[in-house]
C-alpha cells in the first residue's frame, strides 16, 4: 500500500511543478501501435507457451508529460486459464534536457479468463541519451502472489546507417522461496520499411532450468506500426 501512496504523491507533485512552468497545456491527442510476434516474451520468459501473439496499446495524452491508455495481448499459460491480458496504464514523464528524462510508470495488469496473474506493475525509467535504465516492480510475479523487481541496463545503437540495434540486460529478484534471483538479456536488430518496423530478437535468462522451458533462448520475428 505504501508503494502506491508514494506513487500518488509523486504524481500529483510532478504535476504541480509542471504547471508551475507553464507547460501543462492539454493535447489530448490519441496515439497507439499495434505489433504481431511470433512469440510473447517478457524479461525473459515465455507469455505465450512460444505461440504467436497480437498486441495493440492505445494512449490519451494530456501533455507532454501525462498519459493515460490501455495495452492488451494474448496470453498462454500451462497451468492457468489466463488467456488475455489488459493492462491500464499511467506515464508521467519529467524531463531533465532535450535528450534526458525520467518516466514513472504504473500499470494496473488484468488477466481473462482466470485472473491468476493480475496485479500491479510500478516502474522507474531514467533515459539519457540512446541509453536507459530501468526498475520494475511487479506484486504477482507469474502469478504465484509473490512481489518481485527488475533492475536493468539498455542501449540503442544505430548500425548499418538505419537499423536499430537493441539491447538490455536485467536483474530479477523473485521473492519465491524456490526461484534463484536471476538475469535476462534480450538483443534485437530491426529496421523500417515503409509504415512497419520489423526486428528479430534473441532472449534468453541465466536460470533457465528453474522454469520449465519458459525461459530458455528464443528467438523472435515481430512486425510493429503505428496508429
Amino acid at each position: 500500500m505504501r508503494r502506491y501512496i508514494a506513487f500518488i504523491i509523486i504524481l500529483f507533485s510532478s504535476l504541480r511543478v509542471f504547471a508551475a512552468e507553464g507547460n501543462t497545456s492539454p493535447t489530448f491527442q490519441l496515439s497507439g501501435d499495434v505489433s504481431l510476434l511470433s512469440h510473447y516474451v517478457e524479461y525473459g520468459l515465455s507469455q505465450s507457451d512460444k505461440s504467436p501473439a497480437l498486441q495493440g496499446s492505445f494512449w490519451f495524452n494530456f501533455g507532454p508529460q501525462f498519459r493515460l491508455g490501455l495495452w492488451g495481448s494474448n496470453t498462454n499459460f500451462e497451468h492457468s486459464d489466463d488467456h488475455f491480458n489488459l493492462r491500464m496504464n499511467a506515464d508521467i514523464k519529467v524531463s531533465f534536457s532535450a535528450t534526458t528524462h525520467l518516466i514513472i510508470t504504473y500499470s494496473k495488469s488484468q488477466y481473462y479468463n482466470g485472473g491468476d496473474h493480475n496485479g500491479d506493475l510500478l516502474g522507474g525509467h531514467f533515459h539519457f541519451g540512446d541509453y536507459r535504465i530501468l526498475y520494475d516492480n511487479n506484486s504477482n510475479w507469474e502469478g504465484t502472489d509473490h512481489r518481485s523487481s527488475r533492475y536493468a541496463f539498455g542501449k540503442v545503437s544505430t548500425v548499418f546507417g538505419s537499423w536499430k540495434w537493441d539491447n538490455e540486460i536485467g536483474y530479477n529478484t523473485p521473492s519465491v522461496d524456490n526461484i534463484n534471483p536471476y538475469f535476462d538479456a534480450r538483443t534485437g536488430l530491426g529496421t523500417k520499411w515503409g509504415v512497419i518496423f520489423f526486428e528479430g530478437a534473441l532472449t534468453g535468462t541465466s536460470e533457465s532450468s528453474q522454469f520449465n522451458g519458459a525461459g530458455d533462448f528464443f528467438f523472435i520475428l515481430s512486425a510493429s506500426t503505428d496508429l
